[in-house]
């Protein structure tokens, strides 16, 4: 058995790659979430401001046993390694896991991080615990965090019109209008430092302009297509609230919500079904064929859940985070 790396740029080895990963999340999720194949090798490939992906496989002669895949963060938390394990099912208890483990944490010791997290997609519903949590914990891990994984299957009837008083709804595709470019990052800076992390080693990422438009044209290379909705305080002329949600053509049934956010300074007013009910309508005219909307939420954002209720969401799996220092 040997270690292989995987950047991307072969698409014949990332297909072998991405076959194992996607491999077990469909099997261990009733709803696989994920990126498509392009969509992730695109990811892997391409220079980005925000993170550097990388794979490792292990594989013996011509059969893939277990994956890598790792997120260097090149702003925010710059000294951690994220990295997601996934083993073929008839291979595991045979220390492919373990093996591909200690070469991320060999490498990020090289790398001067400090700290390798990782995410348990498959949890129950109600107590988080899996096959993955179990193996984390041995391996001296400990859970920092936990998120609420919901899913809307589209297309959803009787959405709400819920128009708030003092607000105009604007909405914008694959990029935001230069007008707004500037609070939207903004408030993209206000969600990373609002969002509920638990004990979670997190960083702020200070967003600009910049990482904003490199964040766009990173979607647009790996094929994605976006649907923005914000709110404007009319008094003000000032972006209060957005919602992104998105997917590829290569994966027209698996969607994605991006994110959410409301200013501090304006929740309480009904703002996020405000945003979020008409990029549903817009998301759902778009792809006009069945499909499911993932999201996830800390249980700690109450009212974010709420809303994703109210809407037709449902709780599918809990997701854990795990951190090792090393």
């Amino acid at each position: 058995m040997e270690i292989v790396g995987v950047d991307g740029r072969d698409a014949g080895v990332f297909r072998r790659f991405y076959e194992v990963k996607f491999g077990v999340r469909r099997e261990e999720l009733e709803f696989p979430v994920g990126m498509g194949l392009e969509e992730a090798r695109v990811m892997m490939a391409r220079e980005q401001g925000e993170v550097r992906a990388e794979g490792l496989g292990l594989v013996d002669g011509d059969v893939w046993l277990g994956v890598a895949w790792l997120d260097w963060w090149l702003v925010g938390n710059t000294d951690t390694v994220d990295v997601e394990l996934a083993v073929v099912p008839e291979h595991r208890r045979r220390g492919v896991a373990s093996r591909l483990l200690e070469t991320t944490i060999a490498k990020a010791r090289h790398e001067g991080r400090r700290i390798v997290s990782g995410t348990n997609m498959a949890g129950d519903p109600v107590t988080g615990e899996s096959p993955g949590t179990a193996f984390a914990r041995q391996r001296g891990f400990v859970k920092k965090h936990a998120e609420l994984h919901q899913v809307a299957e589209l297309p959803m009837d009787n959405l709400p019109e819920q128009p708030v008083d003092g607000y105009e709804i604007v909405q914008w595709r694959e990029h935001a209008p230069d007008e707004w470019v500037e609070q939207f990052a903004a408030l993209l800076t206000g969600m990373s430092e609002d969002i509920p992390s638990g004990d979670r080693t997190s960083e702020i990422v200070r967003w600009t302009p910049e990482l904003v438009r490199d964040a766009e044209a990173r979607r647009l290379a790996q094929g994605r297509f976006t649907y923005t909705t914000a709110a404007v305080h009319t008094a003000s002329g000032e972006l209060t609230a957005f919602t992104e949600m998105g997917g590829t053509p290569e994966t027209p049934d698996r969607l994605g919500q991006y994110g959410t956010y409301v200013r501090r300074d304006h929740r309480g007013n009904g703002l996020g079904i405000a945003v979020k009910a008409p990029n549903l309508r817009a998301l759902q005219a778009g792809v006009a064929r069945p499909a499911v909307l993932h999201t996830s939420n800390a249980p700690e954002n109450a009212p974010m859940i709420a809303v994703n209720t109210k809407l037709g969401f449902r709780p599918v799996a809990q997701r854990t985070m795990w951190e090792r220092e090393i």
